[in-house]
């Protein structure tokens, strides 16, 4: 059986540096993800908004095999620990 691979969304606003550096981070890894810019994606920043009540981007859901994670800010330590589940 094959493993299926985490799927990562982040949520960012393009003035956000932490933001560029998550981006960065997975782009370097050749980890696919989906970027959501919560000023110009009203429906993205709605579903922030239910998912994250502490506020702040970048904020990472990084789904995997048997778990959600939710990351607040620019963390690869957890980045990777949500990755490897």
């Amino acid at each position: 059986m094959i493993a299926q691979a985490p799927k990562v969304e982040i949520y960012v606003t393009s003035w956000c540096p932490y933001c560029k550096k998550a981006t960065n981070y997975f782009e370097s890894k050749g980890i696919p993800y989906v970027a959501y810019d919560i000023e110009k994606d009203p429906e993205a920043a709605a579903r922030k908004a239910k998912l994250d009540t502490r506020g702040g981007v970048p904020f990472v859901v990084i789904r995997g095999r048997n778990t959600t994670h939710y990351i607040h800010g620019y963390s690869v330590e957890q980045f990777e620990y949500a990755l490897s589940k």
